[in-house]
């Protein structure tokens, strides 16, 4: 049995993908795919991911068509992670694709076509068959849908632009509104009145740096309240502040609107119970020295964010690559108090294997492994790459050095990380 190593994916912000790496003897023949399998998927069925992958079953494969294929779903941008194995099978091949999907998939309504959502649906499934009535907030997946409709739409004679928002839904819950772009105003400047302990020229220079020149609409403007202004109140306590009544009317010095909001800050809020993970995978004394929260003092929501990252990137410090720290929160209006269930996951503890250096030569090259700290098997610190080039650089190890840079190269089977480091500017020096 044969395992790839994974494609990193992002449906909102791009990570570079590697192709996956698979030893396979020279020249293989082609033998056919006998069965395709996911492992992971939960918002995908298996016969949607098989129908992305352009495979076909009986079809004769070798590794290049399983690379194809992992590129194709990696293309949708609905997948955090994907990788693959693939093992003998009646003559043939089976493939098992692992997936992990994006945490955050949204619900998709359309607006503004004049058409049967149902018959969008249907479009949208004949042209991407992955699609399934959700999507990321943003990506390659989004592109797909805005471009499939803004082609339909030309063709029903529409003219606009073809857009997608995030808007808010309802009780906390938020959709991706997909339709045609109308003629609207836009935002202008913002000003707040009532705004309590938080002054009013600071919210005003923050809010407004955030959203002047956004499409106004009541929905847009409480989703926007509730991202960039909110979160100064909740940093003080404020868990029940209120905005509005607004107003908005043009604003005579520029084309767009201004925007007049009214600010009820409401009462200070506790921390209630904060519920850790148990057993929990840092000591007391660790949680002791990066928890910005307790019981009993001002619900800082911004500390509690803040408390989850230092958790994370402590975690990330002793091998932990892909820990990271959550919370529910549970509001007691009645009481005032703010309760958090914390959520810990550490996932593989990934050690050092072993370190590849280029651009020195041969007599360079030996005396920064000599000063390189990590043994193999040592425990891997994600932030010791960089501080050691940091040190060669603050030290003046080389008169001529350029520029740094380095990489991983991560065994996900074993758990094990390989170091590149990369050195720029001395062999071009040397005439090498």
């Amino acid at each position: 049995m044969s395992w790839s190593t994974p494609f990193r994916t992002a449906a909102a912000h791009a990570v570079a993908v590697a192709l996956v790496c698979v030893v396979v003897a020279p020249g293989q023949d082609a033998f056919p795919l006998r069965a395709i399998e996911f492992e992971g998927n939960r918002g995908f069925s298996a016969e949607d991911l098989a129908a992305v992958t352009g495979l076909k079953i009986g079809e004769p494969v070798r590794k290049k068509d399983f690379d194809l294929a992992l590129r194709r779903l990696n293309e949708t941008g609905v997948f955090e992670s994907l990788r693959y194995r693939f093992e003998p099978l009646e003559g043939g091949y089976r493939l098992t694709v692992i997936v992990q999907e994006v945490p955050e998939l949204f619900p998709v309504r359309f607006n503004g076509f004049d058409a049967d959502p149902a018959q969008l649906v249907a479009l949208l499934k004949e042209r991407l068959p992955i699609f399934v009535g959700v999507a990321p907030g943003g990506g390659p997946m989004v592109r797909m849908v805005v471009n499939a409709l803004q082609g339909w739409w030309k063709e029903q004679g529409g003219e606009e632009e073809v857009v997608a928002n995030i808007l808010p839904a309802g009780d906390g819950k938020f959709e991706l509104v997909v339709g045609p772009e109308k003629q609207t105003s836009n935002i202008a400047f913002a000003r707040f009145e009532n705004t309590g302990h938080v002054e009013a020229l600071e919210l005003q220079r923050i809010f407004n740096h955030s959203v002047r020149g956004e499409p106004y609409s009541e929905s847009r403007l409480n989703e926007l309240l509730h991202y960039n202004a909110r979160p100064l109140y909740t940093e003080l306590g404020y868990m029940n502040v209120k905005f509005c009544p607004c107003t908005a009317h043009p604003d005579p010095d520029s084309e767009g609107l201004l925007v007049e909001v009214h600010v009820e800050q409401g009462e200070v809020y506790l921390w209630g119970d904060i519920n850790w993970p148990d057993p929990m995978p840092i000591d007391e004394e660790t949680l002791d020295k990066v928890s910005l929260i307790g019981s009993g003092h001002v619900a800082n929501m911004k500390a509690a964010y803040d408390t989850m990252a230092r958790i994370g990137e402590g975690l990330k410090r002793h091998g932990y690559m892909k820990a990271h720290a959550t919370f529910d929160e549970r509001v007691d209006h009645e009481d005032r108090r703010v309760h958090l269930d914390v959520h810990i996951s550490t996932g593989t503890q990934y050690r050092f294997s072993r370190l590849l250096i280029e651009g020195l030569d041969i007599l360079s090259a030996p005396a920064v492994r000599k000063r390189w700290g990590m043994q193999a098997g040592d425990v891997f610190d994600v932030r010791y790459p960089a501080y050691f080039l940091d040190r060669v650089k603050a030290d003046a190890m080389f008169e001529n050095l350029k520029r740094t840079s380095w990489s991983i190269d991560v065994d996900e089977a074993r758990g094990l990380v390989d170091v590149t480091l990369v050195f720029s500017g001395l062999l071009e020096e040397s005439g090498l």
